[in-house]
């Protein structure tokens, strides 16, 4: 759905909530720690062809993706990935969200958050 601030009732009102809960979304991740020192600047963030189990991770300057990535976990686990400078994803990469063995199910994208603090690129088919 697209809402614009110019449209009937309740549409403004709407706008603002999601507005409101974007912001909210971002402060909550910005607020969470790192869940282990192994996952501060992972790869100096270039992070190609890694996996990522559930956690906080964090950069402190840019993430770059120049090849697919895998998410690996169950359905309610958490990902955050906190990034102080930009993102960027080459075209062609893909996110792989894939079951860990505990018959769960795959992560879902409604619990993979990406905070970022600059820009973010993404390239064409990512």
């Amino acid at each position: 759905r697209v809402y614009t601030a110019d449209c009937a009732a309740p549409t403004p009102a709407k706008l603002t909530q999601a507005v409101s809960d974007m912001k909210a979304a971002y402060d909550d991740a910005a607020s969470r720690s790192v869940s282990a020192l192994t996952n501060i600047d992972v790869m100096v963030g270039a992070i190609a062809g890694l996996t990522f189990v559930p956690g906080v991770y964090k950069w402190n300057a840019y993430v770059q993706v120049a090849s697919d990535i895998t998410i690996k976990g169950s359905a309610d686990d958490l990902f955050i990935f906190q990034v102080v400078g930009y993102l960027v994803l080459a075209a062609d990469v893909t996110v792989n969200l894939v079951a860990d063995n505990t018959g769960r199910g795959a992560p879902q994208a409604r619990n993979i958050v990406w905070q970022v603090g600059g820009y973010v690129l993404i390239g064409a088919r990512s």
